[in-house]
């Protein structure tokens, strides 16, 4: 029973898209979320009884071809399958005079199937093929508009940046199977929890981590592998929102899967956290002076991503999994859903404007202090055991200046408080409950708290709140020679070149 329903979900796309190629409203019925509510139902029932649902289709000598569905692959297999059957209807009436369609669709249900696997798969080896697979079928949706040179280039970038972070993988799982003889992940995580066996192996351990990060950097758009994502805006906007709101995760979940291994090298994560909250950082100023909707939201993307290793690389894994969840819906949506802004800034013209007063530094500081001792204290009414932690205060800082942000932008101040205490609340809830979600799957202890970690955390927190003071005094910066050539450099993405 378990191996057809596991084989059912890995093959429903290209089932679905080969129903769809003899009978097109077959997209518009509830049949195309089939798949998506067997995954659900198994995600559901593996968290129930505790116990991954495992298939082993071949043995070979060495390694096993199987997939293994746990609470942590179900729940993000279930949001590919969720957008992936949006973006499947929407491909419909999409490329609906496009000659090349049938072959888009293909490439698409191959794509998310190859997604899938990867999610489910039992072993690295199995995750490698599956890795590759969905890096080359993407490729060939990257270069679907093929008389599109921007599009072209920004594939052949993409595609050359993906073999650099292969090679990062098979380097750091071929020093992995010397070390453990396995590339099972059980056997890995196993040996890992001897202290012996870590301590007497730790410089090449370290390496592969090394190697491992270095490799999920590149799959999601981390700096310096970010620059290829924001010329994708030539290829067809299905694929954007696929790309966004799945693909692009995937760097993120290999650190959350093999959190039981990094989370014993402390000095990997630190230089993960470190990248992660610059690439943050980095991402979300270029944003603010992008004025194409479609570039700007590829530079959300590279920020969220960042975010989302930051998150890794302070050991709140439960945290970036639910960053990944709700990451990948709200980018699908404003992909799916960018071409309604044009009519809506067709419409805004018409409006009145009213002149913002300018913001100086101590409001913005004051109002992040009060977020963030208001953050605290709500932690400790709600029961995080998070919060505690030197990495979670950090997260909670961050945290309290977005809130802030929120209320200083917020037209009544009375509401935007009342919004912030909600998301704040909000977040220590779904945190909680994700990670009991996940209790049994990814660790909770932090790697250490040492004086490098102290360090890191701080020049990490005065990025974000730089980032915050920009954001607050931007009139007063875009009237100053400075503030002007920054804006020139920021809307090219810090492009130095001619």
């Amino acid at each position: 029973m378990q191996q057809a329903l596991l084989l059912f979900i890995v093959i429903f796309p290209c089932l679905i898209s080969y129903l769809i190629f003899y009978r097109r409203k077959l997209a518009f019925e509830p049949i195309i979320y089939l798949g998506a509510i067997g995954t659900l139902s198994a995600t559901v029932y593996s968290s129930l009884v505790s116990t991954p649902l495992i298939v082993n289709f071949y043995s070979f000598p060495k390694a096993t071809f199987g997939l293994s569905l746990d609470t942590l692959s179900g729940l993000v297999a279930t949001v590919v399958m969720v957008i992936g059957s949006v973006v499947i209807r929407y491909s419909i009436r999409y490329l609906e005079d496009d000659v090349r369609q049938p072959k888009f669709l293909k490439m698409l249900a191959l794509t998310l199937t190859s997604v899938l696997v990867m999610l489910m798969s039992a072993n690295l080896a199995v995750f490698f093929v599956s890795w590759v697979s969905t890096s080359y079928f993407l490729h060939q949706l990257l270069i679907h508009f093929e008389d599109r040179p921007q599009a072209i280039e920004a594939a052949t970038q993409k595609f050359w940046i993906s073999r650099l972070g292969d090679l990062f993988l098979l380097s750091c799982f071929s020093l992995l199977y010397t070390i453990f003889k396995s590339l099972d992940f059980d056997v890995i995580f196993s040996l890992m929890n001897d202290p012996n066996f870590v301590e007497n192996s730790k410089l090449p351990i370290s390496v592969a981590g090394l190697l491992l990060i270095l490799g999920a950097m590149s799959k999601s758009a981390q700096f310096p592998f970010h620059f290829w994502l924001p010329k994708t805006m030539e290829t067809p906007t299905p694929v954007s929102a696929l790309m966004h709101a799945g693909i692009i995760n995937a760097g993120g979940y290999l650190v959350i899967r093999m959190s039981p291994m990094l989370i014993k090298l402390p000095l990997v994560l630190d230089l993960l956290a470190l990248v992660g909250g610059f690439t943050a950082v980095f991402g979300s100023l270029i944003m603010i002076g992008q004025t194409d909707v479609k570039r700007s939201l590829a530079y959300s993307t590279i920020s969220q991503m960042g975010f989302m290793m930051l998150e890794c690389g302070l050991g709140a894994f439960s945290i970036a999994t639910l960053h990944i969840i709700g990451h990948a819906f709200y980018k699908a949506y404003s992909f799916l859903s960018a071409g309604s802004v044009s009519d809506f800034g067709r419409i805004n013209r018409y409006f009145s404007k009213s002149q913002r007063v300018e913001s100086t530094l101590w409001k913005p500081f004051l109002s992040a202090s009060f977020c963030t001792i208001i953050l605290f204290y709500f932690g400790e009414i709600l029961g995080s055991e998070l919060y505690h932690r030197p990495g979670m205060a950090l997260l909670t800082f961050i945290l309290g200046l977005a809130l802030a942000q929120t209320i200083l932008s917020g037209a009544s101040k009375v509401s935007s408080f009342g919004q912030a205490l909600i998301i704040g609340s909000t977040y220590f809830i779904l945190s909680k409950g994700m990670s009991i979600l996940l209790t049994t799957i990814i660790p909770t202890q932090e790697a250490g708290f040492g004086l490098f970690d102290k360090i890191i955390f701080i020049i990490i927190g005065l990025m974000f709140f730089a980032l915050f003071v920009v954001q607050n005094n931007l009139v007063w910066l875009s009237k100053t020679e400075f503030g002007q050539k920054l804006y020139v450099r920021v809307y090219n993405g810090f492009y130095f070149g001619k």
